[in-house]
């Protein structure tokens, strides 16, 4: 009896100790370097917009933080490295609009809906319909005028076929009953130029990328596809004021591989959180004139957010004929 009481009571020491090494573990988190994964080259967009974020959350955190650019196969390569990690939270994905149109049809063994929970959203920017600052079109009414009187003759640009940036146009135009032609082009400074020299009629473009010119004259901008018009732009009409029922935006969010235990995607929530009002990243918002619509959502409202986009990415991709 003595010999079995000892051994019970020696069983449950190791049990506590186990289960204390476990809590402690858990508690821990994080104790060892985090690394963002940036699915997209070095001084892009979505890499300028992650280091922003990053700058103002390094001071937050007890361990170091890793910046990892890895573009390749349309921002996938990066997505599925991280679907292949544990999922502890050790391995961040910085997510974008690219990611949600991939849920569509993915070009790689990873998935956005299935294989990653949100964090959450942290930026949801705004295109305006952009053509020549000498174009004969005044008011965006002339240019759907026009483009209702002549199918397919409304040539507007854009970098990524079958991508966000036709699918902003094709779709936008769509919701005001035109059919326009989409032309593909390598870079952002080969729409403008092309713009500016007349060969094509405009572009559905961020305003970060075309607000300069517009400043400048050699643009303009007939209307901001959002709720409420820009205070960058306070004389442009928005497509909610116009009665048009669109107003997306391209999205960026940061995430984790499914199965990531909960409390570590709210330890990274809050931490996150807290860096989108430090001075840096403030700042970034404020010179890529982000501040118009609000970003952030929580993990759940992130969620349903992709999903509400994966719905309207696949009927607009049907009706291009990328998807059957």
């Amino acid at each position: 009896m003595k010999t079995t009481k000892i051994f019970v009571m020696a069983f449950l020491f190791l049990v506590g100790c186990v289960m204390g090494i476990s809590t402690s573990a858990a508690a821990a988190y994080p104790d060892r370097a985090i690394e963002i994964i940036v699915p997209f080259g070095v001084g892009g967009g979505s890499d300028t917009a992650a280091r922003a974020v990053a700058e103002g959350l390094k001071p937050l955190l007890k361990v170091p933080l890793v910046i990892t650019n890895m573009p390749g196969g349309g921002a996938t390569k990066g997505m599925l490295y991280v679907a292949q990690q544990p999922a502890d939270g050790y391995e961040v994905l910085a997510i974008t609009t690219s990611h949600l149109i991939d849920a569509v049809k993915p070009k790689t063994r990873a998935q956005l809906l299935r294989d990653f929970d949100p964090i959450m959203r942290i930026q949801w920017d705004t295109s305006a319909v952009t053509i020549s600052g000498d174009s004969k079109f005044k008011t965006l009414a002339d240019l759907i005028e026009y483009g209702k009187k002549n199918p397919k003759m409304l040539k507007f640009a854009g970098t990524s076929p079958g991508g966000w940036s036709e699918i902003q146009t094709v779709a936008f135009f769509k919701a005001v009953g035109v059919v326009v032609t989409f032309v593909p082009f390598d870079s952002g400074a080969e729409i403008k130029a092309a713009i500016m020299g007349g060969h094509i009629h405009g572009a559905v473009e961020e305003l970060a990328e075309t607000l300069p010119l517009i400043e400048a004259g050699k643009l303009k901008s007939l209307a901001v596809i959002m709720e409420k018009r820009h205070p960058a732009l306070p004389n442009v009409p928005c497509s909610a004021e116009l009665g048009i029922n669109y107003t997306h935006g391209l999205m960026r969010a940061w995430g984790v591989k499914k199965g990531t235990p909960p409390d570590r995607i709210k330890y990274l929530h809050d931490v996150i959180k807290k860096a989108l009002d430090v001075p840096v990243y403030k700042k970034f918002v404020q010179d890529n004139h982000l501040y118009a619509r609000q970003g952030y959502l929580g993990p759940e409202e992130t969620r349903k957010y992709w999903d509400d986009e994966v719905k309207f990415f696949t009927e607009v991709l049907k009706d291009l004929g990328y998807v059957k």
